[in-house]
């Protein structure tokens, strides 16, 4: 018996270090795979849909296994049950928030909050074992038709490994391994045994590949998610109009068509409004600003009561320097939206970017005596003056925010020797901005 004793003792000792091992039997894996790549060989094997099938399973076993253990929002009290205890620990961020990676054999796994928000595979049991499932499956149903539907069964849980990693790579910031795994979803709908035309993946895709910069790629799979009809309430023509732009060393023409042609579908979307006011101010442009000026204001027509329409005139306006037509655009804004804040901000903003003007033209003029001088400066300090209503408004809806306390200083601290009052506010908001300042408000 105590013989017995010690060769437990003994084999517990020896299975110690395996609990520090990912859960994942390489050796069997392996053997299928090797046994998948003896069968396809023989021709009596190779000749039957059966063969390629259990290839297709196999080596898809061999792409799934190390995270086969893991899903979205696990607990990481189960994970160690899940797929075995981490090599290594360490603490990370995920797009600027705090998680820790488990490090393992064959895949990082981040955990936030105690729980699982995503993994990235590091290594493969078999390189580009996925592809060689993919393609088993589609050899299946070319051998034997009859095996087809379910060739189609393995290729769509291809499809959902795809997914599967293309958001974990999205929600990491690897946004070129996140497009390709999109793409290639995408390009298994495609395939006449699945004849699924998922297009918001390809639109996935080229999303991901204009944020990680890779614009030729991105113009392509844009390109093809608009020849299909699939829009994203117009924001594929913005990322197409980023494809071309280039920040300004691209097409230009070709960019300001996508514009144009976005605005006029989707005249309500704020990325088409925010970037045609980019194209038409910015350095060197010849570009007319009123074609833009003829779209909004004929969505205006036909929708006079929406905001967001009218901000995006005032934008313009705006970045055009257009003074009192942003003003009046801005005006509207507030009037059927009084209690937001961006609203009473922007339109005092305006008026302050007026005043400001006017006061530089100020500078550059002769007077002939003090009286005219001091007249002229009167009529700035009024504009000033007409944002004030708009500036306290915006920071009694948000009174954290420092912005309006920063403009309400300066105007105050303008118009002080204007009359008590003045001088009482200008002393209020600089005590105010210093305060807030202190206790790091942005």
């Amino acid at each position: 018996m105590k013989r017995l004793i010690m060769l437990a003792a003994a084999a517990l000792l020896c299975a110690a270090p395996a609990a520090n091992a990912q859960k994942v039997n390489d050796a069997a894996l392996k053997s299928k795979a090797a046994k998948s790549d003896s069968d396809i060989q023989d021709a009596k094997k190779a000749a039957k849909g059966s063969t390629w099938l259990n290839r297709g399973k196999a080596y898809y076993d061999v792409a799934a296994e190390p995270t086969a253990g893991l899903f979205g929002g696990m607990p990481s009290s189960m994970i160690a049950a899940s797929i075995g205890e981490p090599l290594s620990k360490e603490q990370v961020e995920i797009q600027g928030t705090p998680a820790e990676k488990l490090v393992y054999d064959y895949v990082d796994v981040y955990v936030a909050n105690s729980q699982i928000v995503s993994w990235e595979q590091t290594k493969e049991i078999i390189d580009g074992a996925i592809g060689i499932s993919e393609e088993a499956y589609v050899k299946a149903a070319e051998v034997d038709p009859k095996q087809a539907q379910k060739a189609k069964e393995g290729l769509l849980q291809i499809k959902d490994f795809y997914l599967q990693t293309a958001n974990n790579m999205a929600s990491l910031g690897n946004y070129e391994a996140g497009a390709d795994a999109f793409k290639a979803a995408y390009e298994i709908g495609q395939n006449k045994l699945v004849n699924q035309n998922d297009t918001s993946y390809i639109f996935n895709a080229g999303y991901l590949y204009a944020l990680a910069s890779d614009f030729d790629n991105a113009e392509v799979c844009l390109q093809k998610a608009l020849d299909n009809g699939y829009y994203s309430d117009g924001d594929v023509y913005y990322l197409l109009f980023h494809c071309y732009y280039r920040n300004n060393e691209g097409d230009m023409a070709k960019s300001k068509q996508m514009l144009l042609d976005g605005i006029a579908k989707f005249p309500k979307n704020e990325n088409i409004m925010e970037s045609m006011m980019a194209f038409y101010s910015r350095e060197g442009s010849e570009d007319d600003p009123e074609e833009i000026f003829a779209i909004v204001k004929k969505a205006i027509s036909e929708d006079p009561t929406n905001p967001e329409l009218w901000a995006g005139l005032g934008n313009i306006y705006l970045h055009t320097q257009r003074w009192d037509d942003a003003i009046e655009a801005y005006g509207k804004v507030v009037e059927l939206q009084p209690d937001v804040y961006i609203n009473q901000l922007r339109l005092g903003y305006v008026y302050c970017s007026k005043a400001d003007s006017e006061q530089d033209a100020l500078l550059e003029r002769s007077f002939t005596s003090y009286a005219e001088s001091e007249a002229a400066q009167q009529e700035v300090n009024k504009i000033y003056a007409m944002a004030l209503p708009s500036l306290e408004k915006a920071h009694e809806l948000s009174p954290k925010e420092l912005t309006p306390v920063q403009m309400l200083k300066e105007v105050y601290f303008r118009l002080r020797y204007d009359s008590d009052e003045m001088m009482k506010k200008s002393e209020e908001y600089s005590t105010l901005f210093k305060e807030m300042e202190a206790q790091g408000a942005e």
